[in-house]
């Protein structure tokens, strides 16, 4: 569920020196290799590179997280002090993309080779929340309403809120209905059930309800549901031996 973007194959020098003091614990240092080399457009793209980074060669969540948060507050400034609504609604738009890619980084059920702890998980917590009330701010549509809250549910699930969690699964397939995105609703209707499983454990009708979904996402016969369902069978590995 994380927003798809384009991948640069050669980092710029300033992307190089920022990823290097980034190596060595300087996160104040990278951020302002950046911040003080490019105009604030391409300093948002070079945040957003460095903390693909971090997640990926370093496999630092801390280190990603922690340049997220130089981004969102660089780009939010950045959206106080532009001289039209416009160039204020871009860069928004551009914090909540980094917001929203970073917190699904810090989701555990993926099952990529990186560590994350319960602090990671907190972290994305409110990468996400932030991301939600931009999605609000900025009047966006059912789907990027529904993806959010899946974002938000998901990591709550993770953190052990899952009653809560299970609301957000339920507030989000009603937005992915809304979006007329089958595939979508009835993977948040999945992740209910998981949630469900998870509290439920020693009652097997969540572990049914799950199975079903996951049934429901192939009988789709689409590639979004093939995911789903692959991608769901995974979350209940991680979680189910945790």
């Amino acid at each position: 569920m994380a927003i798809m973007e384009s991948e640069r194959t050669n980092a710029t020098p300033h992307e190089s020196l920022a990823f290097d003091l980034l190596t060595a614990g300087n996160v104040s240092g990278a951020v302002a290799a950046i911040t003080a080399s490019v105009d604030a457009q391409a300093a948002l793209e070079s945040l957003a590179q460095l903390c693909k980074r971090a997640y990926r060669d370093l496999k630092s969540v801390p280190a990603m997280t922690a340049v997220a948060w130089e981004a969102v507050g660089f780009g939010q400034r950045c959206a106080s002090t532009s001289p039209d609504s416009e160039s204020s609604r871009r860069y928004k738009a551009r914090v909540r993309a980094i917001a929203y890619n970073v917190a699904a980084n810090c989701w555990p059920g993926w099952g990529d080779p990186v560590e994350i702890n319960s602090l990671d998980i907190a972290e994305g917590l409110k990468l996400a929340e932030r991301s939600y009330a931009l999605v609000q701010e900025l009047g966006l549509g059912d789907k990027e309403i529904g993806t959010a809250l899946w974002l938000v549910g998901a990591l709550q699930m993770a953190s052990g809120q899952l009653s809560v969690a299970t609301a957000q699964f339920v507030r989000a397939e009603a937005a992915f209905h809304a979006a007329q995105l089958p595939a979508q609703a009835a993977m948040a209707q999945g992740y209910a059930a998981l949630a469900d499983k998870i509290l439920r454990e020693s009652d097997p009708r969540g572990a049914e309800s799950l199975a079903a979904m996951i049934q429901s996402l192939r009988g789709l016969e689409s590639r979004e549901g093939r995911f789903f369902a692959d991608q769901l069978l995974t979350a209940d590995r991680i979680f189910s031996s945790r």
